[in-house]
C-alpha cells in the first residue's frame, strides 16, 4: 500500500518543483545577490553644463568645479558605493588658497571617484596660476590625478612647466598646490633665459 502512494508523491513533488523553479533567475538558485551582478554600462544620470562649489569650514570658497557633461555610473542600483564614478567631458577645476592666486586645471576628459575627492584628468591637461602682476606659470601633461580636498596633484607622465623666462621638462610630478610647491620626479631638464 505504501508503494502505491510513493510513486505519485515523488512525481507530484518533481512537477511542483519544476513549476516553482521555472521562472526563478539563476542568481537566486546559486545564492548570488542580484546587486552583485555585472554593473550596467549605462549611466544612472547625465548632467550637462555642471558646476559645483565647495566651501571650507569658515565659509570661504575652497574650490569650483565645472564640466560640459558628466555621466554618473552607480554600481549598486539602490545605493551609492565607493566604486561609483563619473565620466567627465571638458572638466575645469579652480582651487583657492588664502591670500594666494588660485590654481586653475582643465582637460579634455576625466573621471571622478570618491564623491569628487579623486579626479583623473586626461588629454591636454593644463594647470596654471596667474600672479597679481599678471605673470602666468603653466604645467602641461597628458594625465593627472587631482585630490581637490587636499589641493594635491600628481602624474607619472611627461610634464612641461613654463614660466616667464624658463621652461622645464620632466617625467613625473607631485604638486602641493596650496603651498605652491611642485616636485619634479625624474629626467628633469630646464632652459632658463636671462633677461
Amino acid at each position: 500500500m505504501l508503494k502505491n502512494w510513493l510513486t505519485p508523491l515523488i512525481v507530484g513533488g518533481l512537477v511542483l518543483a519544476a513549476i516553482l523553479l521555472w521562472d526563478t533567475p539563476p542568481q537566486n538558485l546559486l545564492g548570488e545577490d542580484p546587486a552583485d551582478a555585472a554593473p550596467s554600462s549605462y549611466p544612472a544620470n547625465i548632467a550637462y553644463n555642471l558646476s559645483d562649489r565647495h566651501f571650507d569650514e569658515a565659509g570661504a570658497l575652497h574650490s569650483e568645479f565645472s564640466a560640459s557633461e558628466s555621466r554618473y555610473f552607480q554600481m549598486h542600483p539602490k545605493r551609492r558605493t565607493p566604486d561609483d564614478y563619473a565620466e567627465l567631458t571638458e572638466p575645469r577645476l579652480t582651487l583657492y588658497s588664502d591670500n594666494k592666486p588660485p590654481w586653475h586645471l582643465s582637460a579634455k576628459e576625466g573621471t571622478a571617484r570618491e564623491n569628487g575627492q579623486w579626479i583623473e584628468l586626461r588629454g591636454d591637461v593644463r594647470i596654471w596660476q596667474v600672479t597679481a602682476t599678471g605673470e602666468r606659470s603653466e604645467l602641461t601633461t597628458t594625465r593627472l590625478v587631482v585630490k581637490p580636498g587636499q589641493q594635491y596633484a600628481e602624474t607619472d607622465k611627461a610634464v612641461k612647466l613654463s614660466a616667464p623666462g624658463n621652461t622645464t621638462e620632466a617625467v613625473g610630478m607631485q604638486a602641493m598646490l596650496q603651498q605652491d610647491l611642485i616636485k619634479l620626479l625624474s629626467r628633469v631638464r630646464g632652459r632658463h633665459e636671462i633677461q
